[in-house]
């Protein structure tokens, strides 16, 4: 397998950051996008430059020949994505995501996963601060006290300045319908449909669910009968939440006004993840903080593709992030981004 990691949406906004940190850990790269112009302007002498759109599935085959692993960090998951993923599998390529919408990840798992197993490349959707460390957090909570009644992840984030991108999935996520998983099984679900109180560092806050990834990739790596994902948010939001469908038309238009934050800005933002696992055998709480949420990414992306690369994942397929790595190795890779926090046990 050839060591070229090819990054599509090289010149977006995470496009950009990952290019960066793929450069400070020794990968060749290849950037890939639709503006050659802008390609040329970004790349090094000794990268390579293809020009591809995800509206013509035979540039991406063309971008994507020789690659060893493909990134995709353009927007528009849902619209153009599975092409993208397809064109990659064809390519033997491993592939990776900054995607952070839920149904994107479905499509991933359930329809891209058996034929990417099939020709021996790993899938690795919505591999970014949404939502790898609460797949992390989920599997050290859940060490040694399985089988489990219920993993809780949730999400709190503070001073963050969002992406144009990162606004509009947000709008996507509040107005569709969700998943969780429960009973053993994907059940329907929605944003704001259960509310829960979360003890982070700076104290209890009140969490409502949200439309993560967990659902998905925790019960692929650990025995639980009922996941759910959370962000945090006034109670206000929950009761809120049947009109979001209604509502996101009409602030959709407000949220992308403003454009993407500076690097100082980006900087500023500091986050807590906190994983809660609860069975017959006790409870553990673990709890992941660190700082620049975009930045972290990036971080995750180079990491994953330099394993991927070195033929470290554990396995074939649309993969979740502990079930293709170690979750205390990976974690270990990504300070001072993201580091270990309180771990709290009780029976």
């Amino acid at each position: 397998m050839s060591d070229r990691f090819a990054v599509f949406g090289a010149t977006g906004y995470t496009g950009t950051l990952v290019c960066a940190r793929a450069r400070e850990l020794g990968i060749p790269l290849r950037l890939v996008g639709r503006r050659e112009d802008a390609l040329r302007a970004l790349a090094r002498p000794d990268e390579e430059v293809r020009v591809a759109d995800a509206r013509d599935p035979g540039s991406l085959a063309r971008a994507f020949e020789g690659a060893g692993v493909v990134a995709s960090c353009a927007t528009s998951f849902l619209e153009m994505g599975e092409v993208t993923v397809r064109a990659a599998i064809d390519a033997g390529a491993h592939y990776l995501d900054t995607s952070g919408e839920q149904a994107f990840a479905r499509i991933v798992y359930e329809r891209l996963g058996p034929e990417a197993e099939r020709r021996g490349v790993a899938l690795l959707t919505s591999f970014g601060f949404d939502y790898v460390p609460g797949d992390l957090a989920a599997r050290l909570a859940a060490e040694g006290l399985e089988p489990l009644d219920e993993i809780v992840v949730a999400y709190s984030v503070a001073n963050i300045a969002s992406t144009r991108g990162t606004r509009r999935t947000v709008v996507r996520v509040m107005g569709r319908p969700l998943v969780a998983w429960s009973g053993g099984r994907l059940v329907p679900s929605r944003f704001g449909a259960t509310v829960r109180r979360i003890r982070f560092p700076f104290g209890e806050r009140d969490v409502v669910e949200w439309g993560g990834t967990e659902p998905f990739s925790v019960p692929r790596h650990t025995d639980v009968r009922e996941v759910r994902s959370y962000v945090r948010a006034p109670r206000a939001a929950a009761r809120l939440a049947p009109f979001a469908r209604l509502v996101a038309p009409l602030v959709r238009p407000m949220l992308l006004l403003r454009g993407d934050p500076s690097e100082a800005k980006r900087r500023e933002a500091l986050f807590a993840v906190v994983a809660e696992a609860r069975g017959p055998a006790g409870g553990r709480s673990v709890t992941l903080t660190g700082t620049d949420p975009y930045g972290l990414t990036a971080l995750l992306i180079a990491r994953a593709a330099v394993a991927l690369l070195a033929g470290e994942a554990r396995g074939a397929g649309a993969l979740a992030p502990a079930e293709a790595f170690d979750a205390t190795t990976f974690i270990e890779s990504l300070a001072p981004l993201l580091v270990p926090g309180d771990v709290r046990s009780w029976t």
